[in-house]
Parts: C-alpha cells; sequence; structure tokens
C-alpha cells in the first residue's frame, strides 16, 4: 500500500465528509481528492517522476499537504522546508537535495530566490501560493494546479518506495536528509492508531510545522489514514488555538512543552469551552509533571497525556507513555509501539541490564531507507538491521523507557558522568522556572563544568545563588550547575528541541 491510496479509500468511505479546514476554507474529501490529483496530473506534465523531489515551503495550509500527497503518488520524495531557515542553510538544503519543483508562499520568495540564485541547477517551476487566503485564487498555485484534470491516476507503487525527504533539525551539526518509504510512514500511522485509539470521527488540530515529522505523519497522516477531519493551524498562536478548539469542537490536540506553556502564559483555563477534547500528545521534548498537571486544568475531559518519544530516522515515533500511566511514570516516555522492537545496548552493541542506562537501538518497519546520498553516515547508524538512535534510556521492571540524554551530551565533569537531563528535571520543579537546559561547557578545572540556561514566569525575579540553592536539596554537589544564565528563550530548532551547540556557545561566552 502507499500513501496516496489512502487518501483514496478516504474518499470512497466519507466522499462528502470534511477532510480539512484550513484558513477558513474547507475541503470535503471529494473536493480535497479532485484538488491533490489535478495537482498531480500537472506535476507529472512538468516531467515530475519516481523518485524526483518535490520541495514545499510554507506556514501550515491545505496547499502544503496538497502537495504532499500529490508528490508521494507520483513516486516522488515530498521535502517540506523549514521555513526559518536563513539564505546559508537554505542554499545547503536546496543543494544537497536539488529539488525539481518548489512550491512555496509569497513571504518565502525573496529568501529561496536568493539561495536559489547560489545553485548550479536552480528548481525548474516555483509555483507562488498568495500569503493572503482571499488572493489564492489569483496565484500561481492555483493556476499552475488548474493545468491537471482530476481522473489523473499516478503509478502503481511499492511499500518501499522513498516518499520523503526529511531534513533533520541539525541539533547535532548539518543537517542530514532522512529517506523515508510509504511502509515506514503507514507503519508509524498503524502503530499510533493502536495505542492512542485514534477513531474515523476525531477532529484533530494540526499545530505543529509541517516541515516537522511528527506534525506530517504522526499528526496527520494518521487522521488521513482514518478518514478523519484535519483543522490546520496556519501559524501557532495560543488564543487562536484555543478558539479553534472551541469553534470546530476539536476532540484531539498535539503539541510539544515549549507550546503547551505559551498557551498557559497567554490564555485562562476557563475562557473556552475545550469539553470536546479527549486527547492530548505531547512530543519533541520532555514534558515536565507541572505542565501535565496544568494542561488537565485547561483540558479536563482528557485523562492525561500521551507522551511520545522518537527521532525522524523513525518516521518519527518509538515509544508512547499512555494517558493512563502518564501522572503515574514520571519522567517516563513510555513502553516500544507494538511493531518495532527497541533494544538497549552498550558501547559494544551488547544488550544492557534492567536499570543500566544504554543507547537505544529500534529495528521496525517504521525505520528510514537511510541518509539521502550519505552512505557512510547511514552505515554509522544502520547495523545489523538496527538504527542506533544516540539516545541513552533505562528500563523499569514494566519495560517503560526513561530517556537520559543524547549519547553525545552526557557531561563529565571531575571524571563523573552527569546527565544534562536530570539536572534539568531539577531545575524545572523550581516554580519561577518555565524551561530549563543543562550543557557542559570546556573548563580547565573540571574538564567540563555544568552550566544551565533558565527562562523564568513572566515578571519574575530569582538570583543565580537562589536556584543553586534549590538544586542542592536534590542534587550531588558534583551535579549543581556551577554558571545559569537567565535568558529570554532558549535556542530552539523548528520542531522545540533545544540547539546544545548554540547553547554552549552561549554559555562558553
Amino acid at each position: 500500500m502507499d500513501i496516496g491510496q489512502l487518501l483514496d479509500i478516504a474518499r470512497h468511505r466519507f466522499p462528502d465528509k470534511k477532510a480539512l479546514v484550513s484558513l477558513g476554507r474547507v475541503y470535503t474529501y471529494e473536493q480535497f481528492h479532485q484538488r491533490v490529483h489535478r495537482l498531480m496530473a500537472a506535476l507529472h506534465e512538468r516531467g515530475v517522476r519516481p523518485g524526483d523531489r518535490v520541495a514545499a515551503m510554507m506556514w501550515n495550509r491545505s496547499e502544503i499537504l496538497e502537495v504532499y500527497l500529490a508528490a508521494v503518488s507520483l513516486g516522488a520524495m515530498f521535502m517540506p522546508i523549514n521555513f526559518r531557515l536563513m539564505t546559508p542553510d537554505l542554499e545547503y538544503v536546496l543543494k544537497d537535495s536539488q529539488p525539481e519543483v518548489v512550491f512555496c508562499e509569497q513571504r518565502f520568495v525573496p529568501v529561496l530566490r536568493e539561495a536559489a540564485d547560489g545553485l548550479d541547477c536552480p528548481p525548474h517551476h516555483m509555483p507562488v501560493v498568495a500569503d493572503d487566503p482571499e488572493q489564492v485564487g489569483d496565484s500561481g498555485y492555483e493556476q499552475f494546479l488548474a493545468t491537471g484534470y482530476p481522473e489523473f491516476c499516478g503509478p502503481a507503487l511499492d511499500g518501499k518506495t522513498p516518499c520523503q525527504l526529511m531534513y533533520t533539525s541539525g541539533t547535532t551539526g548539518r543537517p542530514k536528509g532522512v529517506m523515508l518509504s510509504h511502509e515506514n510512514v503507514i507503519w508509524n500511522s498503524l502503530n499510533m492508531l493502536q495505542v492512542r485509539g485514534d477513531r474515523p470521527e476525531d477532529v484533530a488540530l494540526v499545530v505543529g510545522p509541517l516541515f516537522h515529522v511528527a506534525a506530517l505523519n504522526s499528526h496527520y497522516t494518521t487522521r488521513l489514514a482514518l478518514g478523519a477531519t484535519a483543522v490546520i493551524m496556519h501559524k501557532f498562536d495560543p488564543l487562536e488555538m484555543m478558539r479553534l478548539v472551541e469553534r470546530e469542537k476539536i476532540t484531539v490536540v498535539s503539541g510539544t512543552p515549549t507550546m503547551f506553556v505559551m498557551l498557559m502564559e497567554k490564555c485562562r483555563a476557563d475562557d473556552f469551552d475545550t469539553s470536546s477534547v479527549t486527547t492530548l500528545t505531547s512530543g519533541a521534548d520532555k514534558l515536565p509533571d507541572h505542565i501535565k498537571l496544568s494542561m488537565l486544568k485547561y483540558f479536563p475531559a482528557a485523562q492525561g497525556v500521551f507522551d511520545v518519544f522518537g527521532c525522524t530516522e523513525c518516521s518519527p515515533c518509538v515509544t508512547t507513555l499512555t494517558a493512563e500511566e502518564s501522572m503515574r511514570k514520571t519522567g517516563c516516555v513510555g513502553r516500544p509501539l507494538p511493531f518495532l522492537q527497541v533494544r538497549l545496548v552498550d558501547e559494544q552493541g551488547h544488550d544492557v541490564s534492567r536499570g543500566e542506562p544504554g543507547e537505544v537501538a529500534v529495528r521496525g518497519p517504521n525505520v528510514m531507507l537511510g541518509y539521502y546520498k550519505q552512505p557512510e553516515a547511514t552505515d554509522q547508524v544502520l547495523r545489523d538491521g538496527w538504527l542506533y538512535t544516540g539516545d541513552l534510556a533505562v528500563a523499569d521492571r514494566d519495560g517503560a523507557l526513561y530517556v537520559v540524554d543524547r549519547k553525545k551530551d552526557i557531561i563529565i565533569t571531575g571524571g563523573e558522568n552527569v546527565s544534562p537531563r536530570e539536572v534539568e528535571e531539577v531545575l524545572y520543579y523550581h516554580p519561577e522556572v518555565v524551561k530549563a537546559a543543562v550543557v557542559g561547557v570546556p573548563d580547565a578545572k573540571w574538564g567540563e563544568k555544568i552550566c544551565a540556561a533558565v527562562v523564568l514566569r513572566n515578571g519574575r525575579q530569582v538570583t543565580e545563588e537562589e536556584i543553586r540553592s534549590f538544586c542542592k536539596k536534590s542534587l550531588a554537589g558534583f551535579k549543581v550547575p556551577k554558571k545559569i544564565l537567565f535568558v529570554a528563550q532558549l535556542p530552539e530548532s523548528g520542531t522545540g528541541k533545544v540547539k546544545k551547540n548554540e547553547l554552549r556557545a552561549m554559555l562558553s561566552e
């Protein structure tokens, strides 16, 4: 089966049902299917063939999903571009991928053209989508789409055909293009549907950026597989999010800890009717317990928060802490999903004992095909059928995992190994701390010293020594941060993960 068939099935089952709500426009599955097939025909007419790359640089909107489904149904690879990239990084991604077509919003045309000017082979076509929804009908994108016809049928595809080229966030170096197949993405959906109990009658709010694998695959493609309704939020805004929840009777809300913190800063729990929401999910970073508790005040019909752990290379999900267990297992990311295997291994690749930290290794039909044009990098992480993720975790007696840290982020100070995550967990319990991130920076005496960047609640003031004293109540002395920097915000990737390389540079200064 391929992803395009998911749309075909949904259209036959629910032709008149809402498929998408986006920027004030509503498309039924019949209407959406016609638009996607028109776009398929138009792309095919422009020479797009299996294996080609089709890119999109847009904020969240229905057009990016049309491009996604049209591209993958032709056997091409869909490549969503992080719209936060500056020209040098954008030029790198375009040069690495060499897309045949790039769809973009009007607002991104200048930076995209500047980046494309530096390429030996710039994209052949660049259909532009109007920023203003009222002007979409006159845009280059609509003119491009109108040249196709809705009866067009794509080629027969194998499940192992590459369908997505997802560039990693680059928190540990240059982004790499992760190649995912139709089979990878569909198995990820099956895993999440099994654990989360999603339903065809769900109305899901897609908040995260669709250039991120979690939003595209776990938040949207799972809805498509069910024939459910997806409400696409153009750009995250806490007040608008709550208005959408109330107006569209949203049943599923997915986000990141950062989004949920912003929601609680900007909105009051009692100002909106959120009684329709029965499912909450969080991913991209750790979700502290006090934020979970606060979220349940905003969405009281939910019985907990599904906390998801994964990586782009796994399409992306590996484990899920269920809503029922979310307040019982502190700091836990849950058990491995049904249709994959997980091991915790030492440096030699041997299984570690229960309770001992080990690198998370994953095997299953959701694991990527490899890194685009990087066979050596692929061989480093894909060995004997297992993906070595670089994440360290311990397992409890129930087989549930607790992520300790990224393997490369472990701090060695005075000969002692310290997990930044352990220190961050303590910092998050301070009543005035909203966000925290911990790294090690070079130190002549200790080898590395532990440093923390902390974001405080609006208008609050706390001293460095007060934070240290708080940490000393829960941490051994060598684990207490020696330097604390108070910042307005942490450097984060488009997926909400802290860019520890940038943080290290800030704290080194």
